[in-house]
């Protein structure tokens, strides 16, 4: 695995527009790939349906990405997007796992002692 050295600037540019920031943005890799689709799924007991219904994408599309192929970013993301809602969390070369504290973590919440915590 390697990663691009990003160079911010060292005190605040008025020149700096929305573009570069977008541009900054879509420079930083996606921990999501095509390998975490299937066992998300999988560790959610979702369908592919399930999945597009959830994510936006469409099942064709899902079943490409478990095929092996990486599609554009924003499909990449929506799906993501989808499986991180649920708590899951992707690194890439590493199998999804569940976030300690993130929704669906916790099957019951009301059973965790600091529930009360909880706004």
């Amino acid at each position: 695995m390697s990663a691009d050295i990003i160079d911010f600037p060292r005190r605040p540019r008025s020149d700096i527009t929305w573009d570069d920031i977008t541009r900054l943005l879509e420079s930083f890799p996606l921990g999501f790939r095509s390998a975490h689709c299937e066992p998300a799924r999988s560790l959610l007991g979702w369908s592919v349906e399930a999945l597009a219904f959830r994510s936006g994408v469409s099942p064709a599309a899902i079943r490409k990405i478990e095929a092996g192929a990486e599609l554009r970013r924003v499909t990449m993301q929506a799906l993501a997007y989808a499986l991180e809602a649920e708590g899951l969390m992707f690194f890439p070369g590493y199998p999804p796992s569940r976030g300690a504290n993130c929704r669906g973590a916790t099957p019951d919440p009301k059973e965790r002692d600091d529930y009360h915590l909880i706004e």
